[in-house]
């Protein structure tokens, strides 16, 4: 396990391990991956997936493939794909207690924890080259403290160097109660999908040992989101509108995500 700063970061590290020249990435993915690869100088290949959140393509024996374990419930499919293609990289940015990983995976504590930086990177190898240790300092605000100062980091962090975890965050890590984080996830999520069972296009559940970082709405019920806009309940809007000649606008258009770590009075 190597400790770098940021989620996208361990992806640029692990196309300079592995020498990747081209890569299939999701089209339902954060921008901001595409933008790592790019600065790698690797070219991206598009694929699609299907209501089961599987790719609807079939990919060449070794191609180098990038897999997002969605929301945190698709262990199943990262294992059939680690199955399936020997070059299969694992994004467990939105499954951080996920232990899947293909010939590399990295998650991000970013995304599940109130900390700066810092993601884990699983590969069997390392680069033969050293990196300084992240010491950015941000007006820290996570999703839910303050949507727009988050918005804004993320766009500093765009630019930010593969750098190592800083040591602050490295001493955080040690005072989070996994195991009550894991509790509230499962309990707030359950309360979530008995409210919006009826309306929402994701069906998907977290299986045995599955934590989920959200729970994904996607509903055409125009009312549902804006009563939840009127509530002020802060959530993220997941890579907004998808065209319609696209798979994934049958099912995840305007996706929401409501958060799991707090919560909601709903």
């Amino acid at each position: 396990m190597i400790r770098l700063n940021l989620g996208r970061n361990c992806l640029r590290y692990i196309i300079r391990l592995y020498g990747i020249k081209e890569i299939y990435v999701p089209f339902y993915i954060c921008k901001s991956v595409y933008h790592a690869i790019n600065k790698e100088g690797c070219k991206i290949k598009i694929y699609h997936i299907n209501e089961n959140f599987l790719p609807t393509i079939s990919f060449p024996d070794e191609s180098y493939i990038l897999y997002v374990n969605y929301f945190g419930m698709c262990d199943d499919n990262c294992r059939k794909m680690v199955s399936q293609y020997p070059n299969v990289i694992i994004d467990n940015t939105q499954a951080f207690y996920s232990e899947v990983k293909g010939v590399a995976g990295f998650n991000s504590l970013r995304k599940f924890f109130n900390v700066q930086n810092g993601a884990f990177l699983y590969t069997d190898e390392v680069l033969n080259q050293t990196f300084e240790e992240d010491s950015l300092s941000l007006n820290h605000k996570t999703i839910q403290q303050d949507y727009e100062q988050f918005l804004k980091n993320e766009l500093i962090l765009d630019n930010e160097d593969i750098k190592l975890i800083s040591p602050k965050v490295n001493a955080d890590l040690k005072k989070i109660d996994f195991g009550r984080d894991k509790e509230n996830r499962l309990n707030n999520f359950w309360r979530l999908k008995n409210l919006f069972k009826d309306y929402n296009s994701i069906s998907l559940t977290p299986k045995e040992n599955e934590i989920p970082f959200c729970y994904p709405l996607s509903t055409k019920e125009k009312s549902i989101i804006e009563k939840l806009k009127s509530t002020k309940i802060p959530f993220l809007s997941l890579w907004g509108e998808i065209p319609s000649d696209m798979p994934e606008h049958k099912f995840l258009n305007n996706t929401v995500a409501l958060p799991l770590d707090t919560y909601l009075p709903l």
